[in-house]
C-alpha cells in the first residue's frame, strides 16, 4: 500500500487508482525527457505547478474523476498544469480544446477575407487575432475552407 492508500494489488498486481495514473503521467510529460510525448509537454515549456509534485495537494485540488470517461485536461492547452487550468474532462470537451480546433464561424471568414484583402494585416496577424492556426488563415483566404457564395 501507498501512502497515499491509491495504489492496492489485485491478485498480485499493482494497480494505482485512475487519479494516481493520471497525476504520475502528467509529471512524466513534463519531467522525463524520456517520455514519448515529451516533447509537445515538458520539451515545449509545459510545467506541473509546484504544488502538484505532491498527489495530495494534486487530488485536493482536482478532486476524483467524475467518471471512467474523463481524464486530465488543460484548459489553457498552451499554460501549465496547475489548478486555474486544470479540470477533468471527457473525450468530446477535450476534442474542442485542441489547438488545432477550429473556432471559426462564416461570418468570421468573411472578415478574416475583407481583412486580408484589403492588405493590412498578414496572415500571422489574423491568425492571433481569431485565435487559430496560420494554416487555418490561409485556407479561408484562398477559399480552400468556409467558402461562402
Amino acid at each position: 500500500m501507498s501512502r497515499h492508500g491509491e495504489i492496492r494489488y489485485v491478485k498480485g498486481k499493482r494497480v494505482a487508482s485512475p487519479e494516481y495514473r493520471s497525476w504520475q503521467m502528467m509529471k512524466n510529460r513534463c519531467h522525463n525527457p524520456k517520455c514519448e510525448s515529451y516533447a509537445g509537454y515538458g520539451g515545449a515549456g509545459i510545467a506541473v505547478c509546484d504544488a502538484w509534485e505532491s498527489f495530495d495537494l494534486f487530488l485536493q485540488d482536482m478532486g476524483r474523476r467524475p467518471s471512467l470517461r474523463h481524464t486530465l485536461e488543460r484548459i489553457d492547452a498552451r499554460d501549465h498544469y496547475a489548478p486555474h487550468n486544470c479540470t477533468w474532462a471527457d473525450k468530446a470537451q477535450q476534442s474542442r480544446n485542441r489547438p488545432g480546433f477550429v473556432k471559426l464561424t462564416m461570418a468570421h471568414a468573411k472578415k478574416i477575407r475583407e481583412l486580408y484583402a484589403s492588405g493590412e494585416h498578414t496572415h500571422g496577424e489574423l491568425a492571433t487575432m481569431f485565435a487559430v492556426s496560420k494554416t487555418t488563415i490561409g485556407k479561408v483566404c484562398r477559399g480552400e475552407t468556409w467558402v461562402y457564395e
